[in-house]
């Protein structure tokens, strides 16, 4: 299969916002996965894949990117490259193979590129409305299951079918996925807040209370004694404070 990024533009609570939307595109079948972002992370990029997977029910033998920062450190000479390691550890969990385009070939992943303007005249015109992220999600779900029942010019049968025959030579999935979250242990401050990387979020719990936060690419989760005690979206700001009223009630 082949992987990329591209931007696309969607209207999330009556804004417009660029989304970075990642595809990865199967050779064989046809098929294809589409999921946005507001910011393409590396977190982003792999927790993309592990949705990816699930959606073919399996994973490819081998992937092809371009020159990516989320997964390549350094260009070597010839088809050598020195991967994140990261993104090593990430692909040795899931047991495939990377290849990567030769800087400034593009046409070497033609078929991500061709299904990327197939996709964007089908599904994101007009600009799709959605509440969050996780609406419009749900919207490029849908609109990849839908297209399930295309049938590409020189295939013998739509997309699903063949997506049905290729799931039996796929990889099987692994039991359970790659630890994705980026872990640590703030304390409560005297406002009710706890502070991940540059921004501050509330959490409903008494000053000074050490809780343990689970980041992930689209949510801040906020954990203490075991259970979850609070959920936020993202921000990517910096010195900003994300605030639910709810927990400032008591």
């Amino acid at each position: 299969a082949q992987v990329d990024w591209y931007e696309a533009a969607a209207d999330l609570d009556g804004e417009r916002q660029k989304c970075q939307v990642f595809s990865m595109r199967s050779m064989a079948s046809g098929g294809a996965f589409h999921c946005a972002y507001l910011h393409a992370t590396q977190q982003a990029f792999l927790e993309a894949h592990e949705l990816a997977f699930a959606y073919f029910g399996g994973v490819f033998h081998r992937l092809r990117y371009d020159n990516l920062t989320a997964a390549v450190r350094r260009v070597l000479r010839g088809s050598r490259r020195e991967e994140t390691s990261r993104f090593v550890a990430f692909r040795s969990h899931w047991h495939y193979e990377a290849e990567f385009c030769t800087p400034g070939e593009g046409h070497e992943k033609g078929g991500v590129e061709g299904e990327v303007g197939t996709f964007r005249r089908n599904h994101w015109v007009p600009v799709p409305q959605a509440w969050d992220l996780a609406g419009l999600n749900e919207q490029l779900l849908a609109a990849c299951h839908a297209d399930e029942d295309r049938l590409i010019a020189g295939h013998a049968q739509p997309v699903g079918a063949g997506m049905a025959l290729e799931r039996e030579h796929l990889l099987p999935l692994a039991e359970e996925g790659f630890d994705l979250a980026e872990v640590s242990f703030p304390r409560v401050d005297t406002l009710g807040r706890v502070k991940v990387r540059t921004n501050a979020y509330s959490a409903p719990l008494p000053p000074g209370t050490t809780v343990q936060v689970k980041l992930s690419a689209g949510l801040v989760a906020i954990w203490h004694e075991g259970r979850w005690v609070a959920q936020h979206e993202r921000c990517y700001g910096r010195g900003q404070e994300v605030l639910d009223l709810e927990h400032y009630l008591d």
